[in-house]
């Protein structure tokens, strides 16, 4: 969809009880976006994703960046429920899996499918 423009607005977001600033932007205005699509600073309690203007209609882009987005987001979100929680500096011990990229975009992806089956049984 060339010329859309989905891209989410800066909110705040309370992750056990630390509130966090979630802000969108591009790699000229957030120069730690440089080869990747997003990340979270636990120093300054920030989340900081890539507005997918950039790579809209470029070759090799996702076709719904709006979707990936969203992705993206909840995986940055994920982290942060791990720094908050001191996962990530006790996990060396067992090969980092709490800052390990795969395991976080396990839970990014699968967690809104495992929700639904959950609201669907009325089990939140």
């Amino acid at each position: 969809m060339k010329g859309y423009r989905f891209y989410m607005q800066d909110f705040k977001v309370n992750i056990l009880g630390s509130e966090w600033n979630v802000k969108f932007g591009s790699e000229e205005e957030y120069p730690n976006l440089a080869e990747m699509d997003g990340y979270s600073d636990f120093s300054t309690r920030e989340i900081v994703v890539d507005d997918m203007e950039a790579s809209q209609g470029q070759i090799g882009a996702k076709a719904d960046l709006g979707h990936y987005q969203k992705q993206v987001v909840r995986h940055e979100i994920i982290h942060a429920f791990l720094l908050e929680s001191g996962l990530d500096s006790n996990s060396n011990n067992a090969e980092s899996w709490a800052t390990n990229e795969e395991m976080v975009d396990w839970f990014a992806i699968q967690l809104p499918k495992i929700f639904k089956v959950f609201n669907e049984l009325e089990l939140m």
